[in-house]
C-alpha cells in the first residue's frame, strides 16, 4: 500500500457544537474560544508532536454568522492576524457554512437550493473580499444536496468533504443520508450527489475518514468519522482495519471538544475534552500505519484533493 497521506481539518465552530455537550440548543449558542485559545493550543501540540504538521482549518463563513455580526466573513475578520499567521506558515483556511435559515427563536437547515446557492454564493464573495480564496468546503452537519454540489460549482470551488460515508440519520435535528456513498473521493453524479455517474459535476467529494468507533454508551462500535477528540481508546478497535485499507485519511475535530473547560459534568462517553488526546491518537495512528508497512505523512485537504483530482483523470483517460 506503501504511503499513507493524512489530512487533519478542524471545524472551528461555536465552542458549544453538539446538545451531547449542552442541553441547550447548540445552533443558537455561540463562543469562539475554540479559535482564540484552542487553534494556538492545537497547532502548539502538533508542532511538538512533529513539526511543521500542515493544517485545514474550517471556519465558518455563512448567513447565520452574518445575521448575527453583520457580516459573513465575521470571524476571518475578527481573527485575521491569526488566520494570515497560519496561511504563511503553510496551513490552509477552509470555508464551513453552516446553511440555515431561521425559524422561531433558533436555526433549522435551508434545503431549499435556491437560498442555498444565494447563501453560498454571499459567503463565498465575503470570503474573497477579505482575501482568502478557499479551495476546499464542508458544510456544517453533514447536509447533502444536487443541488448543493452544483452550487459549488458555481462558486468555484474544486474540492467538498462533507460526506460521512454509511451513515444515515434524517429526523428533526439532522438531516445526513450519505449510506450508499463510496469511501473514496469521487464526482458526484448531477443525479444523485451521493454516488459517482456521468454527468457529474465538478466538485469532487472527498469523504471524511470512517471507521468503528466505541463510546462508553455504545453496545457495540458504531461508525463515526476519525475525530482527534474522540477518546483514543474508543478509536482504537477501528484503527487496524482504516489504516489497512483506506488509500488517505481525512480526520475531523473541533477544537472545543480538546478544551477541559468544556467538558459536560460528569464527563463524555466518546469526547475527551483533553488537548494529550490527539497526540496519543495520532501516535497510535502512526504505530498502526509503521505495522501495516505504510508510510503515514501530512498534507491539506486541498493538496490531498490536487493528488485526488489527478488520479480521477488519468482512471477517466484510461476508461
Amino acid at each position: 500500500m506503501g504511503e499513507l497521506p493524512a489530512a487533519l481539518s478542524f471545524d472551528l465552530d461555536p465552542d458549544i457544537f453538539d446538545e451531547s455537550i449542552s442541553s441547550s440548543n447548540a445552533r443558537t449558542r455561540l463562543g469562539w474560544r475554540g479559535i482564540s485559545e484552542g487553534v494556538p493550543a492545537i497547532r502548539e501540540a502538533l508542532d511538538a508532536f512533529a513539526p511543521g504538521i500542515p493544517v485545514t482549518w474550517f471556519v465558518r463563513v455563512d448567513n447565520q454568522i452574518a445575521d448575527i455580526y453583520g457580516r459573513p466573513g465575521h470571524l476571518l475578520e475578527q481573527h485575521r492576524a491569526l488566520f494570515e499567521e497560519l496561511r504563511a506558515r503553510g496551513d490552509e483556511i477552509a470555508w464551513h457554512p453552516h446553511l440555515y435559515r431561521r425559524k422561531d427563536d433558533g436555526w433549522e437547515q435551508e434545503t431549499d437550493d435556491t437560498a442555498l446557492l444565494a447563501a453560498m454564493q454571499a459567503a463565498i464573495a465575503d470570503m474573497r473580499t477579505l482575501g482568502f480564496e478557499p479551495r476546499c468546503g464542508r458544510i456544517g452537519e453533514a447536509y447533502g444536496s444536487t443541488g448543493l454540489m452544483a452550487a459549488f460549482d458555481a462558486c468555484g470551488i474544486p474540492y467538498d468533504s462533507t460526506a460521512m460515508s454509511g451513515r444515515k440519520r434524517v429526523d428533526g435535528e439532522r438531516t445526513i443520508d450519505w449510506l450508499d456513498t463510496p469511501r473514496t473521493a469521487y464526482r458526484p453524479s448531477k443525479a444523485d450527489h451521493r454516488v459517482p455517474a456521468s454527468p457529474a459535476h465538478d466538485v469532487i467529494e472527498i469523504p471524511m475518514s470512517m471507521l468503528k468507533v466505541k463510546a462508553d454508551y455504545d453496545a457495540e462500535p458504531f461508525l463515526r468519522y476519525l475525530d482527534l477528540s474522540f477518546r483514543t481508546e474508543a478509536v482504537a478497535c477501528g484503527m487496524d482495519s482504516l489504516v489497512s485499507e483506506a488509500p488517505y485519511l481525512v480526520a475531523v475535530t473541533h477544537p472545543s471538544a480538546l478544551m477541559p473547560d468544556f467538558a459536560p459534568k460528569g464527563g463524555h462517553g466518546l469526547l475527551s475534552f483533553d488537548l494529550g488526546n490527539m497526540t496519543r491518537t495520532l501516535r497510535l495512528l502512526a504505530e498502526t500505519a509503521e505495522m501495516k508497512g505504510r508510510e503515514l505523512t501530512f498534507t491539506t485537504l486541498g493538496a490531498l484533493g490536487d493528488r485526488i483530482a489527478e488520479e480521477l483523470g488519468r482512471d477517466a483517460d484510461a476508461a
